[in-house]
């Protein structure tokens, strides 16, 4: 994995010389996250969790965040627009980082919804923030939720009200620039939905084509009692990108919270996914879609905890595979002592358009209480032969009926995204992404 002594720049040295970090509560967390990174160091080959990824480019990083935002590439304005088209929410765009209020817009948000900048919600202390920010996702978990919480910058807090209803998603965007490349940026979101609300929001990760990044998110869900809140997640990195990323969901008492997770791009992408279900009746949604081709490296690492009876949660994640691409699926259902009644179920689900990709899946159970209903299953396999000489005897193109048979696969996940701007623009991705795709446009599965 190579010395410490071949950092550009350890990241306790960059934690050492923060300028500001924060209110005293905020603070001790940092130096209890930095602690915790300092005791484990980088993950290895070694580590079972991290045994596929070969780290060394990150390790090769300047930890420290670039001095200023750099240039963003021409796409990204109408990438934003297809996606979220302007007056369908408000957005928040954040390069290398920090925010850019020329791209940002959410000076007329819904009614009962807080959005602001994390570095204007601290200045003001709220007893929400201090409640929950860096208390659900836990340092322990990883290294590099450990560096985001000690090294955190500017980020986003989103509340919404007791009772709100918002129909518009919130859009929240990082992109990384060539101006990181060789550094590293930590971005940092946390939504709280307080009792009977109902959130969506989208994050959509992205960067410079040929830069060699390093991104490093943590986003934070805490749906209350009856809430609803939900995340979709979808990461367009740049071909040399990193990313390493996690997402932790906290759902009370009737709370349902959700997290879908679609990536297409970057170099190397892990997204570490958990969700606790801590009250009786309350819901743990997890879903994810990875398209790797060349030889890009995806890994989407799942947990769910029940903690309360009459729990339910779903982990549904299909992969396409193509060239000689890798990527890891491992996920976990924990029931913990006294959860009865659970209803936990997890799929994995990989297609392999090339014999030289690479698919690893690992879905695993873990009960400590009786009377639950837990089930899982995993498959790694190639286009239904049977399926593909019925579509040519009927005059259809090989190469079409190929890219119609993947992208009704993947599709049955993308109709499940609750919001349709999102998963309009994951359809339309799947179809840039299949050969013949552009005459794929208006199928649904």
């Amino acid at each position: 994995m190579g010395a410490v002594e071949e950092l550009k720049s350890h990241p306790r040295a960059v934690f050492d010389d923060l300028a500001d970090p924060g209110p005293a509560w905020l603070a001790e967390r940092r130096r209890a996250a930095m602690a915790t990174f300092d005791a484990h160091g980088f993950p290895t080959r070694r580590w079972e969790a991290w045994k596929h990824i070969d780290l060394t480019p990150v390790l090769r990083s300047d930890f420290r965040p670039p001095q200023g935002p750099g240039e963003v590439d021409d796409g990204l304005a109408g990438r934003l627009d297809q996606l979220l088209p302007p007056g369908d929410g408000p957005r928040l765009v954040f390069v290398d980082g920090q925010l850019d209020p020329a791209r940002s817009d959410y000076a007329k948000l819904p009614a009962g919804v807080s959005v602001r900048p994390l570095s204007e919600a601290l200045a003001e202390e709220p007893a929400w923030l201090q409640t929950h920010l860096a208390a659900h996702a836990d340092p322990a978990n990883s290294p590099f939720i450990a560096l985001n919480t000690a090294l955190m910058g500017e980020g986003v807090a989103v509340q919404v009200a007791r009772g709100a209803m918002v129909e518009a998603p919130l859009l929240i965007v990082c992109y990384t620039s060539a101006a990181t490349a060789g550094h590293a940026v930590y971005p940092r979101v946390i939504v709280h939905g307080e009792e009977a609300s109902h959130l969506r929001v989208v994050e959509y990760h992205s960067g410079d084509p040929q830069a060699a990044y390093l991104s490093c998110p943590v986003t934070e869900l805490i749906a209350d009692a009856g809430a609803q809140v939900d995340l979709t997640r979808i990461s367009e990195e740049g071909d040399a990108g990193c990313q390493l990323g996690a997402v932790s969901g906290t759902a009370a008492r009737d709370a349902r919270v959700g997290a879908h997770s679609f990536v297409w791009g970057g170099d190397k992408v892990r997204v570490d996914i958990e969700a606790t279900v801590q009250g009786d009746n309350g819901e743990g949604d997890l879903t994810g879609i990875h398209l790797s081709d060349g030889q890009r490296f995806v890994d989407h690492h799942t947990w769910v905890h029940h903690d309360a009876e009459h729990t339910r949660s779903r982990q549904v994640f299909k992969g396409v595979l193509d060239g000689r691409s890798e990527t890891v699926f491992d996920g976990l259902i924990k029931v913990h002592p006294g959860a009865q009644k659970t209803d936990a179920e997890q799929e994995n689900r990989n297609l392999i358009l090339s014999p030289r990709a690479l698919a690893h899946s690992n879905p695993r159970l873990e009960i400590f209480t009786d009377d639950v209903r837990c089930t899982h299953g995993s498959t790694v396999g190639e286009l239904d032969e049977q399926a593909l000489f019925y579509m040519r005897a009927r005059g259809i193109d090989p190469v079409v009926a190929k890219s119609l048979l993947t992208y009704a696969f993947v599709a049955e996940v993308v109709e499940t995204v609750r919001c349709p701007q999102a998963a309009a623009y994951e359809r339309a991705l799947l179809r840039r992404f299949l050969p013949g795709g552009e005459q794929l446009e208006g199928f649904e599965a």
